[in-house]
């Protein structure tokens, strides 16, 4: 006899992948009535991507690098300048405004350019860094859409470098080295590093292109970093060192981006007035860390199977009260941990042992359970995420104390 019930794909994936994991988190959903592969950030999902994104502009500001804001669409001639409307066109979306044809950004890097060029800059003030997180919209065909790994709307951790060719490498290393340390804070081991180079749709002058391959080479070589060379495969307007990480289930994932750019600048006429008080042409450097925030996330998911440290958990304790006279002085223990953490509540009339088991099935890292005991003494009950035992008699200022030293030590 046949079963009625319907069947649910969700159900053949591996307990690993992160779609799996994130229907007891709640991160996310893709609605195929609104679009696919547009995915929607519920609120733990986008506290998760502000605490990335957070982490990584603090990181930028630190290093120099000026944050800036484009917007969504461009006019076509704008695309056509740049190259993208000739060598990216299957992969954008185009739409017609007024008898006026725009396209919506793939990329950042045209709304960089003009920010750029909008100033006049002189050698001494070189290299300007500007870095932006922002989201751009591809053409993916539906079948190689794939959970947050693979979407048509996503946000790109964007940078572009505007330098003199004298500080290529200096500027090339800062990248590497960022990326190195960017990757060792999300605890992301890195399988390989290539040198992406010249393919055969290009834009630009071969010799340009093979100077801009050894510039790359170069850096990679006097840094003692191990590479290998995959032929063809750079991006249309320069030669690219890509980093690729390796995640749980052993596969690798490109996902930082270090591209040499000698063309766009040359086509936007993008200048410095140098030492001679000349005007001169700058290069450009686009760079990427984690490429798609989306994907990203996707690869953490499943690297910490949904069981986030405390510093990167959406929610890093819950409050939950025994019964419904002791929500008054749970809510005042909420009241004060939420100064300085993201902290939530179940006040809900159920057995604390079906509140403590929904925590654990989110994956909170720390539940509090407040109780008659716990009011009288002024203490709390902590349970610990992942662990059966129960640590009672913890003093509020001793469980901040500890929730700070798992902070500050990534754990």
């Amino acid at each position: 006899m046949k079963s009625d019930k319907k069947h649910n794909p969700m159900d053949d994936l591996p307990e690993s992948d992160h779609r799996k994991i994130n229907n007891k988190l709640g991160l996310f959903s893709i609605e195929d009535e609104l679009g696919a592969g547009l995915p929607l950030f519920h609120p733990k999902g986008a506290v998760l991507f502000r605490i990335i994104e957070n982490f990584v502009l603090d990181k930028l500001l630190k290093r120099g690098y000026q944050i800036v804001k484009t917007p969504h669409v461009y006019k076509a001639g704008v695309w056509e300048k740049s190259g993208h409307a000739n060598k990216y066109k299957e992969n954008m979306f185009f739409t017609e405004v007024e008898g006026k044809k725009f396209g919506v950004k793939p990329m950042n890097c045209p709304g960089h350019l003009f920010i750029y060029r909008a100033d006049s800059h002189s050698y001494k003030e070189l290299p300007v860094r500007l870095a932006e997180i922002a989201t751009v919209y591809r053409n993916e065909m539906s079948g190689n859409l794939n959970g947050l790994t693979r979407v048509r709307g996503f946000a790109q951790d964007d940078a572009h470098i505007f330098c003199r060719e004298d500080q290529i490498e200096e500027e090339v290393k800062k990248m590497i080295d960022l990326t190195f340390e960017i990757y060792k804070d999300f605890d992301l081991k890195i399988d390989h590093i290539e040198l992406s180079t010249m393919p055969a749709e290009h834009l630009g002058d071969e010799k340009v292109w093979k100077k801009a391959e050894n510039a790359l080479e170069k850096v990679l070589k006097d840094n003692k970093i191990k590479y290998t060379v995959n032929k063809g495969d750079g991006a249309f307007y320069g030669p690219k060192i890509d980093t690729h990480v390796k995640d749980v289930l052993g596969r690798s994932w490109q996902l930082g981006t270090i591209q040499l750019d000698f063309f766009m600048p040359e086509a936007f006429d993008l200048t410095y007035v140098g030492e001679d008080n000349s005007k001169k042409r700058v290069v450009m450097l686009h760079r990427a860390i984690l490429g798609a925030v989306e994907r990203f996330m996707a690869i953490l998911i499943e690297h910490y199977k949904g069981d986030f440290p405390v510093w990167l958990a959406p929610v890093q304790a819950r409050v939950i009260s025994m019964n419904d006279e002791l929500i008054p002085y749970a809510q005042e223990i909420e009241k004060k941990l939420s100064e300085n953490f993201r902290i939530d509540s179940d006040y809900r009339s159920e057995r604390v042992q079906k509140k403590v088991k929904q925590a654990e099935i989110e994956k909170i890292p720390a539940i509090l359970v407040i109780g008659n005991k716990e009011k009288e003494k002024g203490t709390l009950a902590v349970r610990w995420g992942g662990s059966k035992k129960v640590e009672f008699g913890i003093k509020l200022d001793k469980f901040i104390e500890i929730l700070n030293s798992k902070i500050e030590k990534r754990i």
